[in-house]
């Protein structure tokens, strides 16, 4: 088919106006005359003046996890415990037949009792339903004594509590147990529910990051089918410590390797980051749940398989050690040998500038979430509140750019929603000037360093030969940079305060339409 008569963006040249797509890939781009002379034979379709640009990657994301957070009591945004307890009164009152309640989004710093609620405030609100209700960064929750009761077994685990958040342990066996409260039916549903969003939004490829403290896995399979079913392409990721057991299990899903969710630590909001130094709002250091040898044991057993290994890994001691793993590993066994294995760490928050040019070197992805700081990087924010002066370093974009670390933009969605043009946006508005990046550098991190980091150094543009994985927007011309077509967003030149966001018409993968919301190319 034919696309023309709007602009097309061809990372690392100027905008063009058509693109022809045959067999899944870009036969041609250029003016209307030259890409009809390259005659894919097939339909034309008219674009209307839209833009068109690769199709993002989320490379972290959790779909079953966030179907059912969707379809549970929304937290966000509760001003205090009392509003917290209405909602789920309210939410068990519509919904009797649901067996276990599930919630997700509180977050008690602003709450004028900044409490959460207790178990026995949990049971009566959910009349002696199974309650499980997380945190915002979801690693910490308050559950109902019904709740514990289906899963025995938790009580006195680490982080466990007889009237407050279960938090580390006993938070991620609680969590990696939801699953026999639930259908296979329910968590295929929740998948789709937000892999359709994704595509709405112009995403034509994410990054699934699954381990035992989230759910089985099975799970993977289920993004996986569910995600192939919507035309998708999904990559799946096993965060279990290397061992030949995790090895089978993470070729029996397909999964590209052991990483992802694989938890060096937990979350700032949580106060289960490991850090160097004690939280700047309360006693400790946070948790680190592996050390330094089971960090390189882990890497080394992955680069000598040739499979992705890495790690969940948010405060300054919790990225300080995975990255000494890695340091380890490339003495032991070489740097082109990391390197050929993809290695990624996930979030990268509190990454010391010291250790950027190991991670360049390794080729070590960082997959981070540009929407935590926009959410939690200001004054008087989360990070402030918890870390002090220490915020003042956090989620390096831009300088992990320059020093040449491969990066890569997800959501973690259920934490943040599911994104597309958003992840750009909040990139090119970091809290931190010096950290904001250009919309043509935050579109690679959201494009090209998705697909890199999974492998594939093909997707990611529209220039000939490549993949054919495209979005189609609605958006205002004269908002459009000339010389890359992509859109003036806040704090890149010339932008305008809040120019709002391109609203995805159609999303292609491989050709193939996969969401179709202005019935663009109804024709196709």
């Amino acid at each position: 088919m034919i696309l023309h008569g709007g602009t097309v963006v061809v990372p690392g040249r100027a905008p063009v106006e058509a693109i022809a797509v045959r067999d899944g890939r870009v036969l041609a781009v250029g003016s209307s005359e030259e890409v009809r002379a390259a005659e894919p034979g097939g339909p034309v379709v008219d674009l209307d003046g839209r833009l068109v640009t690769p199709a993002f990657v989320d490379a972290h994301l959790h779909a079953v996890q966030g179907g059912l957070a969707s379809a549970g009591v929304d937290l966000h945004g509760v001003s205090s415990v009392e509003e917290l307890l209405h909602r789920v009164r309210a939410y068990v009152e519509r919904t009797p037949g649901r067996g276990v309640v599930l919630g997700q989004g509180w977050d008690e710093r602003s709450w004028p009792d900044p409490r959460p609620p207790s178990r026995a405030e949990l049971d009566e609100a959910g009349r002696g339903r199974p309650l499980y209700l997380a945190r915002v960064d979801v690693h910490s929750a308050v559950v109902s004594s019904a709740l514990l009761a289906a899963l025995p077994g938790i009580e006195g685990l680490t982080g466990w509590s007889e009237d407050g958040p279960l938090t580390q342990d006993a938070h991620h066996v609680c969590r990696g147990r939801l699953d026999i409260l639930t259908t296979d039916a329910e968590r295929r549903s929740a998948a789709r529910t937000v892999l359709a969003e994704a595509a709405a939004l112009g995403v034509g490829e994410v990054h699934e990051l699954g381990g035992p403290h989230l759910g089985p896995v099975a799970d993977l399979e289920r993004v996986r089918d569910e995600g192939h079913d919507l035309g998708l392409r999904v990559v799946t990721y096993w965060g279990e410590l290397a061992s030949d057991a995790a090895f089978a299990r993470m070729e029996s899903v397909g999964a590209r390797g052991l990483a992802g969710d694989l938890c060096v630590d937990g979350a700032i909001g949580s106060r289960t980051a490991a850090l160097v130094e004690d939280y700047a709002d309360g006693p400790g250091r946070g948790a680190q749940y592996l050390d330094a040898d089971e960090l390189t044991a882990h890497l080394r057993a992955c680069t000598l398989r040739g499979v992705s290994g890495g790690f969940h890994c948010i405060g300054d001691a919790g990225v300080s050690a995975a990255v000494e793993g890695l340091r380890r590993v490339a003495q032991e066994l070489g740097e082109e040998r990391v390197r050929a294995a993809r290695h990624r760490l996930e979030h990268v928050e509190m990454v010391a500038a010291a250790d950027l040019p190991l991670l360049a070197r390794l080729g070590v992805t960082a997959s981070v979430q540009p929407a935590f700081d926009a959410a939690w990087g200001g004054p008087g924010e989360l990070y402030e509140e918890r870390v002090g002066a220490r915020s003042s370093t956090m989620n390096p974009f831009a300088s992990m750019l320059h020093a040449r670390v491969p990066v890569a933009f997800g959501t973690d969605a259920p934490v943040t929603a599911v994104a597309g043009w958003a992840m750009v946006r909040d990139a090119v508005r970091h809290r931190r000037p010096a950290e904001r990046m250009r919309v043509a550098e935050a579109f690679r991190c959201a494009t090209v360093g998705g697909h890199a980091a999974a492998g594939d150094d093909a997707s990611g543009t529209l220039a000939v030969g490549a993949p054919a994985h495209l979005a189609v927007w609605d958006t205002e011309p004269s908002r459009l940079d000339p010389a890359t077509g992509l859109p003036l967003l806040a704090g890149d030149a010339g932008g305008d305060a809040d120019p709002g966001l391109p609203v995805c018409a159609a999303t292609l993968v491989e050709g193939r339409v996969v969401f179709d919301g202005g019935a663009v190319l109804a024709s196709v």
